[in-house]
């Protein structure tokens, strides 16, 4: 007969990072908190309650719901499993990032993602652990904004219709963080380590615009930012958004807006006035 293993008291949040070895979880009624392990060196195996397992590799995230029966661990003759987990009450708006893949009756699975969201994840993860142990104020809120986090990027990794491929996650925020900056395709693909080509192919596909007009987008969104929250000067803001003059960055600003910055500015001011 099977014996169930003990789960811990948590009121709203219970971290842990660890090596197992050989070892055993098993609780048929689960905890009264969602549970999430994941996966940062060896491998793990799950059991469903259909009778199937499933191999659990670095980079995978299981989630269960509350009340969720658990059964996983690390088999005999495997090498350490390396995990990080959190019992947690999830947060009244954390619904839809805990929409993830279905594996069994209440346990859901986000495979390994990209290297680089895979990274993300892992370091929001440690990051939850590590804010969860200190005895700063507001450590759990800390640690349930790192815990937070990670279930942003594993949303980012949780394919479906409304997510995009990795790379092309990449490549924006790519350039977002650049957008004052020289921008080619060439310089996006090369971050993102794809072809110009298959770049502008994925992006239009996936994103709706080309790689380039996304760029003069992102840079006029955030120029017309500029124009109403600060008194930056519009050859200024030009070069704050990455654009070569600002006799370039005035003509496209109204190509797209169909007003001229300084037009946009004096709109804006006056619909802020009381």
């Amino acid at each position: 007969m099977r014996r169930a293993t003990p789960y811990p008291s948590v009121i709203d949040l219970l971290t842990g990072h660890e090596r197992r070895e050989a070892s055993w979880c098993w609780r048929p009624r689960g905890t009264p908190t969602a549970l999430l392990v994941h996966t940062l060196d060896g491998h793990g195996v799950l059991r469903v309650a259909d009778g199937g397992e499933h191999r659990i590799s670095a980079g995978d995230t299981l989630v269960w719901v509350a009340g969720a029966e658990h059964d996983f661990g690390c088999p005999h003759g495997a090498d350490p499993w390396e995990i990080v987990w959190a019992h947690f009450r999830p947060r009244e708006h954390w619904h839809d990032l805990l929409s993830m893949p279905v594996l069994g009756a209440g346990v859901s699975r986000v495979s390994a993602p990209h290297a680089r969201v895979r990274a993300r994840i892992d370091e929001a993860l440690l990051e939850m652990d590590a804010s969860a142990r200190t005895l700063a104020p507001r450590a759990v809120d800390f640690a349930l904004n790192a815990l937070e986090r990670a279930l942003l990027w594993l949303g980012t990794a949780n394919r479906g219709p409304q997510h995009l491929d990795d790379r092309i996650h990449e490549a924006v925020l790519f350039v977002a963080h650049r957008l004052d900056a020289p921008l080619s395709v060439r310089a996006i693909a090369d971050a993102v380590r794809l072809s110009p080509s298959r770049l502008s192919h994925l992006f239009k596909d996936q994103v709706g615009v080309s790689p380039g007009r996304y760029v003069e987008l992102r840079r006029i969104e955030r120029a017309e930012t500029l124009l109403e929250s600060t008194s930056m000067t519009i050859g200024s803001i030009a070069r704050a958004t990455g654009f070569s003059s600002q006799f370039y960055f005035a003509t496209r600003f109204k190509a797209v807006e169909g007003i001229s910055p300084s037009d946009w500015r004096q709109r804006a001011d006056r619909e802020s006035r009381p």
